[in-house]
Formats: structure tokens, sequence, C-alpha cells
């Protein structure tokens, strides 16, 4: 039995795309071997091309919708451990621009060639400012995570991948081991995992700042778990609040 390579279309169960705004949408989809879920978030540009954050490879079905929304031309690798199906999406879009923390570019790059960094290209589309790319941590840290920024009539969206998750608390013994005992679960939330590992130092410091100026806030979306897209900037500070 041949074994799938990172490049080869795989696809997990997934669910329908979801319209959040005119110019965004979120698709949740399974992981292999576990009960945790992951998200895609797309967002159009100005111009009708397509940014995705944490590329999900879709069925045909899915990928012609995808595709009917604009062409996907950024591909944004929110941290190291979000590449499953980057070099993919890069397979199937080989002009895609690839683009990731300062922090994981390491990482990141030993799954799909990186173009650029949030800080080499805070912009995908240079001069389109409905989507930019923040990451978090001082200038000596390098942050590994950030948030992209997405601007649409109703106000701006945080996308994020394992900085924030919003995950109810389940039954079963991988939602105990997990949720309860490491912490994931329990609604909207930087993670002990995410605070060790991603938020720490001057990372920790940026994102708290950046939650706790939440202007014109209108929904957050975290790396697994349901957008939060009632009083989200009432949310974005109480996760800042939980941080000092």
């Amino acid at each position: 039995m041949t074994r799938p390579t990172d490049t080869d279309w795989r696809v997990l169960p997934h669910d329908p795309i979801r319209q959040l705004a005119e110019n965004l949408w979120w698709v949740e989809g399974d992981l292999p071997g576990m009960k945790l879920r992951r998200a895609m978030t797309v967002a159009r540009l100005k111009n009708g091309e397509l940014v995705l954050h944490n590329g999900v490879a879709l069925d045909d079905a899915g990928m012609a919708a995808l595709e009917a929304l604009g062409r996907p031309a950024y591909l944004i690798v929110p941290n190291g451990w979000h590449r499953l199906d980057a070099a993919r999406y890069k397979a199937r879009y080989p002009d895609i621009v690839v683009l990731c923390p300062t922090g994981s570019r390491k990482r990141v790059t030993q799954k799909v060639q990186v173009d650029a960094t949030y800080d080499e290209r805070p912009e995908p589309c240079p001069g389109d400012t409905s989507v930019r790319l923040e990451r978090f941590g001082a200038e000596d840290t390098q942050g590994a995570e950030g948030v992209m920024l997405v601007r649409s009539s109703d106000g701006v969206t945080a996308v994020f991948g394992d900085a924030l998750f919003n995950l109810e608390h389940q039954r079963g013994f991988f939602w105990w081991l997990y949720g309860r005992v490491m912490g994931a679960t329990g609604g909207l939330k930087v993670t002990p995992l995410g605070k060790l590992l991603l938020v720490k130092g001057g990372a920790r410091t940026a994102l708290r700042e950046r939650l706790s100026a939440p202007v014109n806030l209108a929904r957050i979306v975290p790396g697994h778990g349901a957008p939060v897209v009632d009083n989200a900037a009432e949310a974005a500070l109480a996760v800042a609040a939980s941080l000092r």
C-alpha cells in the first residue's frame, strides 16, 4: 500500500464553507487520528484574489466552491505545527505565495518553501490594507505566531492559529485528558500548552496588548473551535485579562 506524500491531495472529512462576512469565509475539518478539528479561514482581497489562512484540503465540491470565490493567491501557515496541507496547496497552485511568522520559518520550511515572513510582507498583497499580518513578540523574540487581521464592512476579524482556542468541554477520554487535564477546553482562551510553546515572554505581552485594544473588532477566529461572532471585543478583553 502506497502512503500519501505531503503533496498528494489527501482529503479528510470537513464541513461546508461558511460565510462570515462579505469578504470572509471559514471551514472546519478533521485532523488525522484525533478528535481535535482544525479550520481554514479565507479572505478575499480587493482585487478578487484569496488569502488562505491555514489551508485545509477540501473535496472536489469544496474546492470548486473555494475557487468560485476567487483565485487562491496567498497561503498563510500560521505556525510551525499547522503545516499539514501546506505542501499540497503549493503543489496544486504553484504560483501561490507562502507566508509565515518569522519565528516559525525554520519549521514551516521543512514542509514547504516560504516566500516571506509576516515581518517582510505584513500585507500579503502590497497596498491592500484589507488583510494584514502581525506577529507576536518583540524584535528579539521573532514571534513564532501572530494574527491575520481582515477588514470587512462590519469591522475587523482577528484570525489566530494555536494562540487561541475556543473549545467547549466534551465527553470521552480524549476530551477529559486533552480538555480538562491539559486545559484546552472551557471557552475562548490561551491554553497552557499555547503559553508554553507559542505565547511566552514578549509574545505574551504583544498578544495581551492586541487583545486589550480591540478597536472595531467584529469577530475572533481561533485556531481550534468556533468563531466568536457575538461580543468579540468583550471576549478579547477577558482573554487579555487572563494573561496578566
